[in-house]
């Protein structure tokens, strides 16, 4: 692999790059939009970075904190032209300085097979693999809506809680900025006030992206996911379903989804925290965990 250009140079990623980060993305034909973008800027502003030639962004990449137990890197682009010149790696030990140098204990993200590759020599090693089920939001399975609520202010904190147990760390701040888009496609399941899943999904620039998805059990998972449906129906939808959870790709097959591409989780350093992924009916996106 080359070294970058010499002219190239690594920064800090900043809200006047992100049109020019948007266009990258538009390269890849990943499904995040301006508002993705802003919010990897609150989530870790100092955290996020970006390679420059000649006034123009050519990289980027993401960092997300979970505490002090996890980091996500994620959004890790490369404008087309510049490719295997060694601006991606760069970016991604920025990412790795900067969460090492935050104490993290637990360094993730999500691989295309491609990334894998870079990945593996770096020492992170897989915890299992995802995949991207694909459709159009039709038939619903069987389940019973009436046990779904709007995802509101009275359940909150109760959710956060939920999701920590299940995703195995607390996220208040992502959970947070994915409600708030699209209020209308977030729900929840209760049984005697006490949470049985959740789920989230908001308009990506391809299709719908549902994640997070997360359920106790699968009658829940089942009403949620019908909620969602009917919520979207006629929409293409993207859900990323790890493979612990058997039911989820069960559950997919019932809709007619098919896999569209497969990512591996993977981790550097320890894993203290993995959570309970045969709960995780479909994850916030590779970007977010």
């Amino acid at each position: 692999m080359k070294s970058p250009h010499p002219d190239v140079t690594f920064r800090l990623l900043t809200p006047a790059d992100l049109a020019a980060a948007d266009q990258l993305r538009e390269f890849a034909g990943w499904n995040q939009t301006p508002r993705d973008w802003e919010g990897y800027l609150e989530f870790e502003p100092a955290g996020c970075f970006a390679a420059e030639l000649a006034g123009q962004v050519v990289g980027t990449a993401t960092t997300i904190t979970y505490g002090r137990d996890v980091g996500w890197i994620g959004m890790v682009l490369v404008h087309p032209e510049q490719r295997r010149h060694g601006i991606g790696s760069v970016l991604l030990n920025r990412c790795l300085d900067h969460l090492r140098a935050r104490g993290i204990r637990s360094i993730k993200l999500d691989a295309t097979p491609m990334g894998r590759a870079v990945y593996l020599p770096m020492g992170f090693v897989d915890e299992y693999d995802l995949s991207r089920f694909q459709g159009i939001a039709g038939p619903e399975p069987a389940a019973d809506r009436a046990m779904l609520e709007p995802l509101g202010a009275a359940v909150w904190a109760d959710v956060v809680e939920f999701d920590a147990e299940i995703f195995g760390v607390a996220r208040p701040a992502v959970l947070r900025s994915l409600a708030a888009r699209e209020p209308e496609s977030c729900f929840v399941v209760r049984t005697g006030g006490v949470v049985r899943g959740f789920l989230m999904a908001r308009t990506g620039r391809n299709a719908v992206q549902v994640g997070p998805w997360l359920a106790r059990d699968d009658a829940a998972a089942a009403a949620l996911l019908a909620g969602v449906v009917r919520r979207h129906a006629g929409q293409r939808m993207f859900i990323d379903v790890p493979a612990p959870n058997t039911t989820g790709a069960a559950l997919m097959r019932e809709i007619g989804f098919s896999v569209q591409r497969g990512y591996t989780r993977m981790f550097l350093g320890e894993n203290p925290r993995p959570g309970v992924p045969a709960r995780v009916f479909s994850t916030s996106g590779a970007e977010k965990g």
